[in-house]
């Protein structure tokens, strides 16, 4: 079975030849430098006409609203006690935004967040918007269940609509769509070598095949990191040409409403040590990454995420890791936690760069989408065969690839 979207068998069938280059270094290197690089080349993928990319997405409508206050007319006469089924209340929400969520014939619960035993049920019979003065109407469903506990409503939520036998159709509320945008990036790496060096027997090999391999590696390498650590941005060259960089995950994890948290940093776990709280921060942090998506993620570690985790593991064992080898060769530790399964993949770079070294990113790989302009193509030299006087006595080539990502629900 195909890891975690990746397409195909999940393995190379006998005598099958990669379809390019990223599909040469997943074959290659499937636990190398450059893995995200090499899973993306069995990811989707979409060739693109312009070096600014868009796409939109849309989560899940949160049916909710702050509520304001609790009113027993117009935004006048603020609700103190004795709600019963069938009164008529005027809720006030903070936003109109957010009271457009809701319609005629919506049920709510009016929920007071410190005491769920103030949940009541009732019935919106109007929405009126007006900025901070927005508010819906409502009937009670039920009485007050305490008397009071309306008076203390802080959030009221959509929990179902209410329709008589034979009524009109409601009205339909629609939501938007929020858009993002990436670039695509200009990736080149050269391999240069003279005619006499090519033509030199060395102990370590043909010197072009292992120019050309290395040349290979290092472009994998530098995309690799732009995936992870680029910033989208356009400019111009010093040659007056533009020139544009990608955003990577970790800016879309910052900046589109991703998880970051640091436990060295984190004011509820000053003075304290990793054995005393590591696990209680990790589970604080794992609860809120696995409220939403699959409950199955990959995460790129540095080799002292792993170091620091298992100190937990053996000194309170309550996680369980179990090393497995997924699709096309690929290497990973499942951490299982009580909220979902993770993927730990010991990522290369982050484990030679010290000041990434404990550095954990998680995230969905069925989420991302490579777009490119030009995929990963080798431009050979012209000039092999021309013996005219202006050809140089060397071999000049490179890898070229522009490209970006695109992210979805971060």
């Amino acid at each position: 079975m195909a890891f975690l979207g990746m397409r195909g068998s999940g393995d190379w069938v006998t005598d099958q030849r990669p379809k390019n280059w990223r599909e040469g270094i997943l074959h290659l290197y499937p636990n190398g430098m450059a893995p995200l690089t090499a899973i993306l080349s069995k990811m989707k993928e979409e060739k693109v006409d312009d070096p600014e990319f868009n796409w939109w997405t849309k989560g899940l409508a949160a049916q909710r609203g702050t509520v304001t206050n609790v009113y027993t007319d117009v935004l006048s006469t603020a609700y103190t006690t004795g709600g019963v089924a069938g009164n008529t209340l005027y809720v006030n929400i903070s936003t109109e935004a957010t009271c457009k969520e809701f319609r005629v014939g919506h049920q709510v619960l009016l929920r007071n967040s410190a005491n769920y035993l103030d949940d009541t049920n009732a019935k919106v019979t109007a929405v009126v918007l007006n900025g901070t003065s927005s508010y819906v109407v409502v009937t009670l469903l039920e009485d007050d269940p305490t008397t009071t506990g309306i008076a203390d409503c802080n959030t009221i939520l959509v929990i179902g609509n209410i329709n008589a036998e034979g009524a009109a159709m409601p009205n339909a509320i629609a939501y938007d769509p929020t858009k993002y945008y990436n670039y695509t990036q200009i990736f080149r790496t050269p391999l240069s070598i003279t005619r006499t060096a090519r033509m030199t027997r060395l102990r370590t090999g043909d010197a072009y095949k292992e120019a050309k391999r290395e040349a290979l590696e290092l472009h994998s390498i530098e995309m690799e990191k732009s995936f992870l650590w680029g910033v989208p941005t356009e400019g111009t060259g010093s040659n007056g040409k533009p020139e544009r960089t990608t955003g990577g995950l970790v800016y879309n994890i910052v900046n589109n409403g991703g998880e970051v948290s640091d436990f060295t940093t984190q004011t509820d776990f000053t003075d304290v040590t990793w054995l005393d709280s590591g696990e209680e921060w990790l589970d604080t942090e794992l609860e809120v990454i696995f409220r939403y998506g699959a409950q199955d993620k990959l995460a790129f570690c540095g080799s002292g995420v792993l170091l620091q985790i298992n100190k937990l593991v053996k000194e309170y064992g309550n996680y369980e890791f179990t090393p497995k080898t997924k699709s096309y060769g690929i290497q990973v530790v499942e951490w299982h936690t009580p909220f979902g399964m993770i993927n730990l993949m010991t990522h290369p770079l982050f484990s030679f760069e010290t000041t990434n070294r404990n550095t954990m990113i998680i995230f969905e790989p069925k989420e991302l989408t490579y777009r490119y302009i030009t995929d990963t193509t080798f431009y050979p030299d012209p000039d092999k065969q021309n013996t005219g006087r202006g050809r140089i006595d060397g071999t000049d080539e490179e890898f070229l690839t522009e490209c970006g990502l695109e992210f979805h629900h971060p």
